[in-house]
């Protein structure tokens, strides 16, 4: 009879499946300069800012919702930093809640001979999955042309010289990535993402129910066991690939708790969500003594 009813229960998910789905939320997007090597042109310099810009508004006429680091960041992390890692950049962007990173690096070049100075630069950029780390393509450009530079010259010469043409690099850079973001995210059936579902409290049975409904939801490409993951009888993590976004699959955990009357929990972290099932708590009471 169980057994029936937990069929029922995947059909009336079915036809909700079959409706529709709404389209999946744009992704949070930042743009940040990758400035730890020493050769490329720092983030406090007004040529980065020229390229940051060009991108942000190749990225802004796609559509995309483009976050600003110094608003986002300016009560909670340390402002004016630069040469910072890739490590730091995507932690920077965890703790703002941020989707897709684009990171760009400015490389300058200098060519000399006995009659003038020209300078360039190379722009390279790439698109970043914040959560699961996946690359979504990457781009450089480079002019053919060369600006010239007057002798005898400096640095801050180089950097203006580069400057006059900092605009042109970002704009191509900038529509490269943007189409590439844009091809990722409205591919059909939405965004796929690759999440981490956390079940804290199932048994092997209520799992097995579980994964009934996993299938069903909105958006569902594949799942499989979260390889080196501390699975026990009552602890299972899977890694769980969907276009779903985090309201719809919140929203879709707790209609699958309530199907199959488990109470429970649902904590969201980016792409980590943990189902904890809460048990209430047993009254024992002492066996009545016989009268013999």
């Amino acid at each position: 009879m169980a057994r029936w009813i937990a069929v029922l229960m995947v059909l009336m998910f079915s036809a909700l499946a079959a409706v529709p789905a709404m389209a999946t939320d744009l992704p949070r997007v930042m743009i940040v300069g990758d400035d730890a090597d020493h050769d490329t042109i720092p983030r406090n310099s007004r040529v980065f800012d020229r390229v940051l810009n060009a991108i942000s508004n190749e990225l802004l006429n796609e559509g995309f919702e483009v976050k600003d680091e110094t608003a986002l960041s300016s009560e909670t992390h340390i402002q004016g930093r630069s040469r910072r890692t890739d490590a730091e950049l995507v932690q920077i962007a965890k703790d703002l809640g941020i989707d897709v990173l684009v990171i760009f690096s400015i490389y300058p070049n200098v060519k000399k001979n006995q009659n003038s100075v020209r300078a360039t630069a190379r722009v390279e950029g790439r698109l970043l999955s914040v959560y699961d780390g996946s690359r979504m393509g990457n781009f450089e450009a480079e002019p053919q042309a060369y600006q010239p530079v007057d002798k005898p010259y400096a640095r801050n010469d180089i950097l203006e010289a580069v400057g006059r043409m900092s605009k042109i690099l970002g704009q191509d850079v900038g529509q490269v990535l943007a189409q590439r973001l844009s091809n990722y995210v409205d591919q059909e059936g939405g965004r796929l993402q690759e999440w981490t579902l956390i079940f804290d409290g199932f048994s092997a049975d209520e799992m097995a129910a579980v994964e009934d409904y996993l299938v069903i939801f909105s958006g569902y490409d594949s799942h499989r066991p979260k390889p080196n993951a501390l699975n026990t009888s009552s602890h299972h993590e899977y890694l769980y690939r969907s276009a779903i976004d985090s309201a719809k699959l919140q929203s879709n955990l707790n209609k699958m708790l309530n199907k199959m009357n488990i109470k429970g929990r649902i904590y969201i972290s980016g792409l980590e969500v943990k189902v904890v099932q809460q048990n209430g708590v047993r009254q024992r009471r002492v066996q009545k003594q016989s009268e013999w």
